[in-house]
């Protein structure tokens, strides 16, 4: 699987590492993951770790990206961070496109190439 799902209840965290080519059915698969996990709690923040990974994802199913979030909003709360680490500039491209998306959500996107800043700002650190 393309997508595994981690969390860390303590830091509050939702990780996300990702290999190879992921495309929107490894997306949706990995996010109702994240339900099914007894650990699961309302409002932890997330970490998709995309650097052994390349995005498979086309910019017009962003909208669908979104539309499965609010399909689940009410499970998976507000006010949380999402990080998105990235190695290369079309990931990079990718992932902001999607931050771009994401603007009007109930949570913040945020896009890094440096996984210390991904974790600071995951901890409500300003970077």
């Amino acid at each position: 699987m393309p997508v595994s799902t981690r969390i860390d209840v303590q830091d509050r965290l939702v990780t996300f590492q990702c290999a190879g080519t992921v495309v929107l059915g490894d997306i949706e698969h990995a996010y109702g993951a994240m339900f099914q996990d007894p650990s699961f709690e309302p409002g932890l923040n997330a970490l998709w770790d995309m650097r052994e990974a390349s995005i498979g994802v086309y910019a017009q199913q962003i909208p669908d990206i979104l539309r499965m979030i609010s399909a689940r909003q009410e499970d998976r709360g507000t006010g949380y961070r999402v990080a998105i680490l990235v190695a290369g500039s079309p990931d990079f491209g990718m992932s902001t496109l999607f931050e771009m998306s994401a603007q009007s959500m109930p949570f913040q996107v945020r896009v890094f190439r440096s996984s210390t800043r991904a974790t600071r700002w995951l901890k409500g650190e300003d970077v």
